[in-house]
C-alpha cells in the first residue's frame, strides 16, 4: 500500500490528467444521452448514471489488467502469433516467464486506474445526488 501511494504522488500530474480525461468523458456520454433524448430531468439522470457507471467500470477492468488477469490471454494471444506468423513457434517461452516479465513490468508502472476510478465514484455520487432531487420533486 504504502509503495502504490508512493507510485501515485510520484506520478500526480499523469493521475491529474487522467482524472480529468475520464471527467470529460463521463460528461459526453451525458451529454449525448442527454440531448439525444427528450431533454427532461430524467433524462439528464440516466445520462449521468450511463457516463459514470461506464466510467467507473472502465477503471474497474484497468485495475484487473493492473492485476494481472488478463495475462493468460495475452500469453495466448502471443504464442498464437509465434505458431501462425514464425518459423519458430516457441520463441516466446512459458506462462511463468511471461507472468513473471509482466509483473516486473507492472511494479514500475504507475497507478492510473486509481484516477479512473476515483472520477467514475465521483460521476456516481452525481448521478445519486440528480436521482434524489428527482425523486423529491
Amino acid at each position: 500500500m504504502k509503495r502504490a501511494l508512493e507510485q501515485i504522488r510520484k506520478h500526480w500530474l499523469e493521475n491529474l490528467i487522467t482524472f480529468l480525461i475520464s471527467i470529460l468523458v463521463g460528461v459526453t456520454i451525458f451529454l449525448i444521452y442527454f440531448f439525444l433524448r427528450n431533454r427532461t430531468f430524467l433524462s439528464a439522470v440516466d445520462g449521468m448514471t450511463i457516463g459514470g457507471l461506464f466510467v467507473l467500470l472502465s477503471g474497474l477492468l484497468a485495475w484487473m489488467a493492473h492485476l494481472g488477469m488478463f495475462d493468460m490471454f495475452s500469453f495466448g494471444f502471443i504464442q498464437l502469433g509465434h505458431v501462425l506468423f514464425s518459423k519458430n513457434p516457441r520463441k516466446g517461452g512459458d506462462f511463468v516467464d511471461y507472468k513473471a516479465n509482466k509483473g516486473e513490468k507492472r511494479n514500475n508502472s504507475g497507478y492510473n486506474f486509481v484516477a479512473i476510478i476515483v472520477a467514475g465514484l465521483a460521476l456516481c455520487i452525481a448521478f445519486i445526488i440528480l436521482r434524489v432531487i428527482y425523486n423529491f420533486q
